[in-house]
């Protein structure tokens, strides 16, 4: 069947499932593409600079910005809302053919065949944790594919690689094209061990720096972001304005800044165009419930919760933690063990979800005060007419973020 046949075909089971109000349309239509035309994503590719973006957390943003960045100059096709298995990259490269490039958020464990399929110009690392062990592998298990991966890459690909993250240095040290970034970021949850030889690694500058006896140690990085100002080369520097909040968004905005410049937006063009992005696909948008104004907010793992807790500390002095357990979510709960919740304390906190109860058990160990109520409309009744922070796993995010004020 030709491709445009079949790309025909596909958007119009995903204009009957938009209609029929069963979802957004975009994974029946790449399921669709990729049975009736297995090998579209390769031919979609053809022609494109093609930018793979992959990483535990912070796969969405970035890729949303640098699609920003690049739409500065340029029409670009993107799967910036977060369908990055295979059904949704081949939905977004159906797009826009006459598109010259293609921003791709990749799911970790994805990269492989997406860097087969689609002979990316640029992949983005940006960082490899702990996620739920009930859907994927353990970390280093993830660092050896994407080390395996790489090494099939084009020869003229460049590597963006966070060098504050022990596991993604060890996956693309050996790539000659490897470009390394920095934000600075201290210390790592799951780096103890050197992810080449075993040994302890030894971490030192306040835990910026790390180093193991093998030899193995932190790269210089190329571009660096110093609070917001980022230095690339040539010394060329720019501040970093999100209007996303929270110091992740500011590393994230940067690294987007280093990708467009190398398909020629300036670090001045593509940093205003960034700063005009306040929210992704429903990430920090506002959401009313009840008398309650609520500031909607993802968290799915130790790292992502670490991060939003550490942003929502400055938000509204309420906030509701909406906590699931369905498969997107991962149904192991163990992880919350992990995290620490002590920003949350001397604030106003309510706990929802399927596993309320289970969240209840964690903040009432780490001391913090908390009521506990059935849903999202329960505490928008407990709270009142007030701003507050809603910090919601993967699945209540999604059905929450519907609602969300665009």
């Amino acid at each position: 069947m030709k491709l445009r046949i079949a790309i025909w075909i596909a958007n119009a089971f995903g204009a009957i499932s938009r209609i029929t109000k069963r979802g957004s349309g975009v994974m029946v239509t790449g399921r669709i593409l990729l049975k009736l035309q297995p090998n579209a994503v390769s031919i979609l590719s053809r022609r494109r600079r093609v930018i793979l973006v992959s990483g535990t957390n912070g796969k969405t943003t970035t890729t949303s910005l640098i699609f920003s960045a690049l739409s500065v100059k340029n029409r670009v096709v993107s799967n910036y809302t977060g369908a990055n298995l295979f059904a949704g990259i081949a939905a977004a490269l159906s797009k826009e053919l006459i598109a010259p490039l293609a921003a791709l958020e990749v799911d970790e464990m994805v990269i492989p065949w997406a860097i087969k399929q689609s002979a990316p110009e640029m992949v983005v690392l940006l960082n490899l944790g702990r996620d739920q062990l009930d859907r994927l592998s353990e970390v280093r298990i993830v660092a050896q594919k994407w080390k395996d991966a790489l090494a099939n890459l084009p020869k003229q690909c460049r590597i963006l690689a966070d060098a504050d993250d022990p596991f993604v240095v060890w996956a693309a040290k050996d790539w000659p094209n490897t470009i390394w970034f920095s934000s600075g970021a201290i210390g790592h949850l799951d780096a103890s061990t050197c992810p080449s030889c075993g040994a302890i690694l030894q971490w030192s500058n306040d835990g910026a720096d790390y180093s193991c006896r093998c030899g193995f140690a932190k790269p210089k990085a190329v571009w660096v972001l110093q609070g917001e100002e980022l230095t690339g080369p040539d010394n060329q520097k720019v501040k970093v304005v999100s209007g996303i909040p929270g110091r992740a968004a500011i590393s994230n905005a940067a690294r987007a800044i280093a990708v467009a410049s190398y398909f020629g937006i300036s670090i001045q063009d593509s940093s205003v165009a960034i700063a005009k992005v306040s929210s992704v696909d429903g990430r920090f948008g506002s959401l009313r419930i009840g008398d309650t104004d609520f500031r909607l907010l993802l968290s799915k793992n130790p790292a992502s919760w670490r991060e939003t807790l550490a942003t929502s500390s400055s938000g509204p002095e309420r906030v509701v933690l909406d906590v699931n357990a369905n498969t997107q979510d991962g149904k192991d709960t163990s992880w919350l063990w992990d995290v620490d919740f002590s920003p949350l304390k001397d604030r106003y906190v309510v706990v929802t979800g399927k596993r309320r109860l289970d969240v209840s058990a964690r903040l009432t160990v780490n001391g913090i005060a908390h009521h506990v109520v059935a849903d999202e409309v329960a505490a928008a009744k407990l709270l009142g007419e007030v701003k507050a922070d809603l910090i919601a796993s993967y699945t209540a995010f999604y059905r929450l973020a519907k609602s969300v004020t665009k």
